[in-house]
């Protein structure tokens, strides 16, 4: 792999190592000053749409100007434009799949704490897997597959599942322990567990105080 290639797609790591993180927090500011009860799925939306205004700026206005400058033609045969716009939606409903799962926790700590963390580990362990089932697919290359390719897709979910099972967590505070010590008021036991002054007769016990 040349060096410019190299540095593209380090960037394309880093943009989307990043982006299930901001994302995320995108999402918990929208609440910040709101009165009420938190509107959770209000507040992924306006995140997503957001992210809509930066895909406008990117992906529209930046094309535009780059194809202005270097005298580009504006004809888009069919086949590009579909196959284009069908990317384009998976990529957008992907985000906002991620959006939800990172904020569809049980619980506030969950989706603070536990989902970010789970989510794109297995999104991003994932999606490398149905990208190669997928282009291999396409290509057809299926008859020249080997084991270590099957043997690379095992240890690719076997590696999301050790990320899901070991995640880094604090500790748990441990519970008190429990006092043996009787309360003030309690009443006194004989050495036989009898209350002092017990007496059973059925038992032929006395105990007297």
């Amino acid at each position: 792999m040349n060096t410019t290639a190299l540095l593209y797609a380090l960037g394309t790591v880093f943009c989307w190592g990043v982006y299930a993180v901001i994302l995320h927090m995108g999402a918990q500011g929208m609440g910040q000053g709101s009165s009420g009860p938190p509107d959770l799925t209000g507040n992924r939306m306006k995140a997503f749409l957001l992210v809509g205004v930066a895909y406008f700026l990117v992906a529209i206005v930046g094309p535009v100007i780059v194809m202005k400058m270097r005298g580009t033609n504006w004809n888009f045969p069919l086949a590009g434009w579909s196959w284009s716009l069908v990317a384009g939606l998976a990529g957008a409903i992907g985000a906002f799949f991620l959006l939800m799962a990172l904020s569809s926790g049980k619980s506030m700590e969950e989706s603070k704490y536990i989902l970010p963390l789970l989510v794109p580990a297995i999104v991003f362990a994932g999606a490398p897997i149905v990208n190669t089932i997928v282009s291999t697919t396409k290509e057809g290359n299926w008859p020249y597959a080997d084991w270590k390719f099957f043997a690379g897709m095992v240890l690719a979910a076997a590696g999301t599942a050790m990320v899901m099972e070991f995640k880094p967590a604090p500790p748990k505070a441990a519970a008190p322990a429990p006092t043996t010590q009787a309360p003030a008021d309690a009443p006194k036991v004989s050495s036989l567990g009898y209350p002092a002054g017990y007496h059973d007769v059925r038992l032929r016990i006395y105990k007297i105080s």
